[in-house]
């Protein structure tokens, strides 16, 4: 069982969205929170927001796209308030356009924030947690890091990279031995307006997810130590329905609206 009380917690992307109320709910609980993004104001205010709670919370403003940043941010974190009990990777950006209307960059940076990113912090944090026997990392992939998705490739492709960095890792520490925790979440469009405009087929089989509820699971999920949480339940099926051939499983996909939902999207 993971608690909140009394542990530090990093957590990236905590400027708003499911990062801010994942921090005031761990702060609540009696965690520090420590608290990364690029949006300077967003997180002066989320601290604000926590100080008038009671709990503690530092704040680092950092561009996750730049390796040399997150490694400058992490030593600073290292050396003022030592390697976090949990890391919470759950900084992501989107771009919601069809592969060839992708620049060069925007594919890049989008690899760079919701790939590399979680990479590089727990490369860095990692050998201190092996070294003390204890630590939880979560990293927030996607429901799109199991199941391409049309007008989402460049993201498709950073999701399922960081649910593959986290199956392989999770693997390496049950092979040696080393108890720490790890959780990956894939949880399908949340209304945290990040995916504004996108529409579900059959919202009774594939809903857009409330952000409150998302935040409360994934909360309970490292509470639990859950190895994997996928929200809603129908993305679990996604691997075994895998078996099938590719012609079906593409029908099925579609049959769900799958390779429809982001034609309307625009964003925040």
């Amino acid at each position: 069982m993971t608690k909140f009380a009394n542990k530090t917690v990093l957590i990236t992307g905590a400027a708003n969205g499911l990062g801010r109320k994942m921090a005031l709910e761990i702060g609540r609980q009696g965690a520090h929170a420590i608290l990364w993004d690029i949006d300077a104001k967003g997180l002066e205010k989320v601290a604000s927001e926590l100080s008038s709670i009671g709990a503690k919370a530092t704040h680092y403003c950092c561009d996750l796209s730049s390796k040399d940043e997150i490694y400058d941010c992490a030593r600073k974190v290292q050396n003022t308030s030592g390697t976090p009990d949990i890391i919470i990777n759950n900084a992501g950006i989107v771009s919601g356009k069809s592969f060839l209307e992708l620049s060069d960059e925007k594919i890049e940076k989008t690899i760079l924030v919701n790939t590399l990113a979680p990479i590089w912090l727990v490369k860095f944090f990692l050998p201190e947690m092996m070294a003390r026997k204890s630590g939880h990392i979560v990293n927030i992939s996607s429901a799109a890091g199991t199941i391409g998705v049309a007008g989402l490739a460049d993201y498709c492709a950073s999701k399922f990279g960081i649910f593959g960095f986290h199956e392989s890792l999770r693997n390496e520490l049950k092979k040696k031995k080393i108890p720490i925790q790890t959780t990956v979440v894939c949880p399908y469009y949340i209304n945290t307006g990040m995916f504004e405009g996108v529409k579900t087929r059959f919202p009774w089989i594939l809903p857009i997810l409330e952000e409150n509820k998302v935040v409360q699971k994934i909360l309970l999920a490292i509470q639990k130590n859950r190895p994997c949480l996928m929200m809603p339940w129908i993305v679990y099926a996604v691997m075994p329905l895998r078996i099938l051939p590719v012609g079906m499983f593409d029908w099925i996909a579609r049959f769900l609206g799958i390779h429809t939902g982001m034609e309307e999207f625009h964003g925040r």
